[in-house]
């Protein structure tokens, strides 16, 4: 479950990030996952989802990332990054399809923060407009993410 304070930070099962005003938060869980969050909104016109999932991790870290980008159209290769609390963490850039924030061919802009902590993976995934050229201002919530103790 997770919850949601007045600033704009929200946690979840080991997981808390920031989000800017404008996007409203509430639990969800996408198969395959423990659980999770979905925030939609706006940052200032431009539609943006922010997703965080929990998941078990039954094998690697690196295989569990390489099956989240196999759907990607493209991507950069993925890049480790510092993840507070996390044992290993990397980043993702790239473009997905995806109809859901009415982008020009179905064609969304996918940042994900993927990390691992013990045998739990968590990802953090941002999606926009590409022709709304709001990336920088997803990079707080980036910046915000951290990992837990759990329960």
């Amino acid at each position: 479950m997770a919850n949601h304070s007045s600033e704009g930070r929200v946690s979840g099962d080991g997981w808390r990030v920031e989000l800017p005003h404008g996007l409203i938060a509430k639990p969800h869980r996408a198969w395959g996952y423990e659980s999770g969050l979905i925030a939609r909104g706006w940052i200032g016109d431009a539609p943006v989802t922010v997703v965080v999932q929990v998941a078990k991790l039954e094998d690697g870290f690196n295989a569990w990332v390489r099956r989240l980008t196999r759907a990607w159209l493209e991507h950069e290769p993925p890049r480790r990054i510092r993840v507070p609390g996390a044992d290993d963490a990397l980043r993702i850039d790239g473009s997905i399809e995806f109809d859901g924030l009415g982008a020009a061919g179905d064609r969304e802009r996918c940042i994900a923060v993927c990390a691992k902590r013990r045998r739990r993976a968590i990802a953090l995934t941002m999606r926009c407009r590409p022709e709304d050229g709001v990336e920088a201002e997803l990079e707080p919530i980036v910046a915000s993410f951290e990992l837990t103790e759990t329960g």
